[in-house]
């Protein structure tokens, strides 16, 4: 498995691309940079793009949602709880912070707890963390957890959006420390452990 970041300006939201290193099959984790960059990317490393998948809906992290399904014919998949912040403006928070509606093509796919997509030899496994958004997932890849905005080096997501709750968000996040070990590469920030979230994060010290 190969991973990279492709830079997003704005609000600084990760994008992360992984692939299979044997098949070539590739997907995007949160569209939130350019569709030119993706696509640079995917030529650059001869990748087929198979899913773009969302961690949630909030516009930072879906900012090329339809114009990379039009430049790849590749599915968008969202948790089923976040499936409406495509069509809604309040839900994706593009109408809270800008006044505007930022509006998209519904999910192709929609997810719940427990599915699993294949990749390649690779198998993404979906799990369901509310909290910051009702649909927030986080996809695990191997010893990888893509955490979204669920989880990030020292700090947590943020509850105070349409959608938010901080009594699930607290659930959320005690579930997940109960997890295995793994590299967490989160919706934005850098990339940490578990383990290291476990014992110096400030918003995990109770559990």
């Amino acid at each position: 498995m190969q991973i990279i970041r492709i830079p997003a300006a704005g609000f600084a939201a990760n994008c992360w691309l992984v692939w299979d290193e044997t098949s070539h099959e590739a997907a995007v984790i949160d569209p939130a940079a350019e569709c030119d960059d993706i696509t640079d990317a995917l030529r650059e490393h001869s990748l087929k793009l198979c899913w773009i998948l969302l961690t949630h809906g909030h516009f930072d992290h879906i900012f090329a949602a339809d114009t990379l399904r039009d430049a790849t014919g590749a599915p968008l998949a969202v948790h089923r709880g976040d499936a409406k912040s495509l069509t809604d403006a309040v839900a994706n928070a593009s109408a809270v912070f800008f006044g505007e509606k930022h509006l998209y093509r519904p999910a192709e796919c929609i997810l719940e707890k427990g599915d699993e997509l294949q990749l390649g030899t690779l198998t993404i496994r979906v799990h369901h963390f509310p909290g910051h958004s009702p649909g927030c997932a986080i996809y695990e890849v191997g010893d990888v957890l893509f955490t979204g905005d669920v989880l990030f080096a020292g700090s947590v997501g943020r509850v105070d959006l349409p959608g938010g709750n901080a009594g699930v968000m607290q659930e959320s996040l005690e579930r997940l420390c109960d997890m295995e070990e793994h590299t967490l590469y989160p919706g934005h920030g850098g990339i940490t452990t578990l383990q290291k979230e476990i014992k110096t994060n400030p918003f995990l010290q109770y559990f």
